[in-house]
């Protein structure tokens, strides 16, 4: 057989990364001309997990899901006006400040950062996938009824 002939398996999409795979026992991580590889609990103290490639055939059905994650939007506005008010406060009583006060700018950046970020980038994400094959040992018994 040729190399060319040969081809390797493509991933497509990610959403597990090998480091994280024991977070993510009976989910998909990643999608590939192969299958669906899905993140399996094996019994073994130095591998606990497997990946088992689903094909492509088996699935009967699939959808995506992409919602705004409200919680998270609403955690980012609520640092933004905090933040705001914080800096309003500041800016009404800056000469009753003691002498030699000392303001970490660098963390009203960070907040704003946060807080942008949380406020205008929460999505929340889902991948549904059913995957049509009979268990093991049921599709025995259903032959065995037929």
């Amino acid at each position: 057989m040729d190399d060319k002939d040969r081809e390797e398996p493509q991933t497509f999409a990610v959403f597990a990364l090998p480091e994280d795979y024991a977070y993510h026992i009976g989910q998909v991580a990643s999608i590939g001309s192969d299958g669906l590889r899905v993140v399996r609990r094996q019994i073994s103290i130095s591998e606990p997990y497997r990946i088992e490639v689903v094909p492509l055939n088996e699935v009967s059905k699939a959808y995506y899901e992409s919602k705004l994650s409200l919680v998270r939007i609403a955690i980012g506005v609520v640092v933004l006006v905090l933040l705001a008010c914080a800096l309003y406060g500041l800016a009404v009583y800056w000469d009753d400040l003691a002498p030699g006060t000392s303001i970490k700018y660098g963390l009203f950046a960070l907040a704003v950062v946060y807080g942008l970020n949380w406020t205008f980038k929460s999505r929340s994400h889902r991948l549904t996938v059913s995957v049509a094959r009979w268990p093991s040992g049921a599709a025995d018994r259903h032959r065995a009824r037929s």
